[in-house]
């Protein structure tokens, strides 16, 4: 796995050993990237299900300013820990070890990227939407992307639709705004 863009661009990251993550394919993590290009340059990205921080390392090496990532496995976390120092990215990241909820419970500040990208057995992206909603942790010209399983129903919030989504395999790419 790699960096595909920007100033890390081509630099290869460590991956999580084992089935308990999956790591984003390459051609879904450009095609995003490329989609939320516009979104990235000084932004704040929070990366919520990291496993080896590929996604929010992209984010980064394209330009955003930090990147929280969160991810509650213990071998993720050290992955995602090396990834990180091994691109001399520190100073730019605030990294947590802790379960989805508490993570989005301790921000005080929004995001202007959010990227989900939970194990695809898990069900619980539309909580944590509504949490993302009622926690108005999504900057008001801010973005969420959201990977799963193709065929996984993600719902509107009273306040966050669906602007955009693309199959890419079994991947269902899903892009969130706050509405109006």
């Amino acid at each position: 796995m790699r960096v595909i863009g920007g100033t890390h661009r081509s630099r290869i990251l460590e991956e999580v050993e084992g089935s308990q993550t999956r790591e984003t394919k390459d051609r879904v993590k450009e095609s995003i990237f490329n989609s939320i290009s516009s979104y990235i340059y000084d932004s704040v990205v929070l990366d919520l299900f990291s496993g080896s921080g590929s996604l929010g390392i992209e984010a980064l090496s394209r330009g955003a300013k930090h990147a929280v990532f969160n991810d509650s496995y213990k071998k993720a976390f050290n992955v995602l820990q090396n990834n990180i120092s091994t691109l001399n990215l520190n100073d730019q990241t605030t990294v947590y070890r802790n379960d989805y909820i508490d993570c989005i419970e301790k921000q005080t500040t929004p995001f202007d990227v959010i990227l989900l990208d939970p194990p695809y057995e898990l069900s619980v992206l539309n909580k944590i939407i509504t949490l993302i909603d009622e926690n108005k942790l999504l900057t008001p010209s801010g973005i969420i992307v959201i990977l799963s399983k193709k065929g996984r129903v993600i719902t509107d919030t009273e306040q966050l639709v669906i602007t955009k989504t693309k199959n890419m395999g079994i991947t269902k790419v899903t892009y969130m705004k706050w509405r109006g």
